[in-house]
């Protein structure tokens, strides 16, 4: 039996509940919540061709039909998977783990993949192309792929999309969806977008006064000791500057129109339900494979957010939801649903159906054990082709990039598209 080992960085939510990962993620990052979700999956789905096993900081909350053993870092749970006779080790990567995992990993011959549910800077991806025991890097769906198409671990990129089990995740009695009900799902900093649908929400109360704004999420969704500010609901810095000058009412609390659910766990079911549409984050920044958007589609709830990265993924324009470009597109995109919820209800519905297809654990499981095959067969990573799109986020230099690299592979250091990009952008923020 082919063991695999799956190392879960835990050591900041002791206390989250990932005991019953079928019932959704019960109020964490998705990145901790898939590293418990897919090891149950398998053992559920695929218990004949793999023996999933946690490593995890924290083992106490952890589903009691799978073997798991406490470590406290990724090396250890590197040395540990090694002495458990596991044939594949499977990690995020990480920057502060780089060079001394990396370097372990080669020495111990452990066969490992590299999740990628971030996508690690340049030096990271050039060590990773270096490791002799790295097999395979693991994108969580195609935009995040085709990013990663010039850069040094071209040969060893794949893509696989996160699992999200329908069946589970359903309400036996769901609410009565509310025409006038907003909600937005996400952790409130800066990366995830909150601010501008903050910026935004005035010009919807204007246009539609009977519009409320459920938020779920918290400042402290990565961390419980982070600190947060006069609201208690965000980083003290990006509360004052990015929400409260937005959001505030007479009395120097949020307006009557918004309300602050906190952080929640599988109770947030309750409000995805019941609302005519939902927003993850409207920037798509750091978003690959957003589990808020599936969360909201499987909920039968219709999506409004921006045309960006993962969301290009996670959400089908005009069929589960609508995406946008600037704070006036989010703005007409949520009043357009609240002033034709028929329309919202046939896009939720639609939604139902995507993550079903899509995400489904049975076809994510299958895929992973395949490429667990692969790689014990001393095999290369299938090749993913690029997405037909490339009008969008440079991919058309990407693929020019990549050519390039083909036919002179020695310089294979070359920068990518997206570090070209990134010095440009400092540049220009620096004049």
């Amino acid at each position: 039996m082919r063991k695999v080992a799956f190392y879960l960085e835990n050591q900041r939510i002791p206390e989250v509940n990932l005991s019953q990962p079928e019932l959704g993620n019960p109020g964490c990052g998705g990145t901790e919540y898939l590293f418990v979700a897919l090891p149950y999956f398998l053992k559920l789905l695929q218990s004949e061709k793999c023996q999933p096993i946690i490593l995890a900081n924290h083992t106490t909350n952890l589903p009691k039909d799978i073997a798991n053993y406490q470590v406290k870092d990724a090396c250890e749970a590197a040395r540990m998977a090694k002495n458990l006779g596991c044939s594949i080790f499977v990690y995020r990567p990480r920057r502060a783990l780089e060079a001394e995992l990396i370097k372990l990993i080669d020495e111990l011959e452990l066969r490992s993949i590299a999740w990628f549910h971030i996508t690690p800077v340049a030096s990271h991806l050039r060590a990773l192309a270096k490791s002799s025991f790295i097999k395979a890097t693991v994108c969580v769906e195609r935009e995040q792929h085709d990013l990663a198409k010039d850069t040094a671990i071209w040969n060893k990129l794949t893509c696989i999309v996160n699992g999200f089990d329908l069946g589970g995740y359903q309400l036996p009695n769901p609410p009565e969806k509310d025409p006038n009900m907003v909600v937005f799902i996400g952790a409130l900093v800066l990366q995830k977008g909150f601010h501008l649908l903050a910026r935004a929400w005035p010009d919807v109360i204007a246009r539609n006064p009977d519009a409320k704004l459920m938020v779920i999420g918290t400042g402290a969704l990565y961390d419980n000791k982070a600190a947060l500010g006069p609201w208690e609901i965000a980083e003290e810095s990006y509360e004052k500057e990015f929400i409260i000058p937005y959001l505030q009412g007479d009395d120097g609390k949020p307006m009557p129109s918004v309300k602050f659910l906190g952080k929640l766990g599988t109770e947030k079911k309750f409000f995805l339900y019941q609302a005519i549409l939902g927003i993850p984050n409207p920037t798509g920044q750091t978003e690959n494979c957003p589990g808020s958007a599936l969360e909201i589609q499987a909920s039968g709830t219709a999506v409004v957010s921006g045309a960006y990265y993962g969301m290009l993924d996670t959400i089908r324009h005009g069929e589960t939801g609508i995406l946008g470009l600037t704070k006036n597109d989010l703005i007409n995109n949520i009043c357009t649903l609240l002033e034709n919820p028929d329309r919202a209800r046939k896009l939720g519905q639609n939604g139902i159906k995507f993550i079903d297809e899509r995400y489904n654990f049975e076809n994510v499981t299958t895929e992973w054990c395949e490429l667990f095959e692969i790689i014990e067969n001393c095999e290369v990573p299938k090749v993913i082709s690029f997405k037909s799109n490339l009008h969008k986020h440079a991919k058309i230099l990407i693929l020019i990039n990549r050519f390039f690299q083909i036919v002179f592979g020695r310089f294979i250091a070359w920068p990518t598209v997206t570090e070209i990009k990134s010095k440009v952008y400092q540049l220009r923020k620096f004049k």
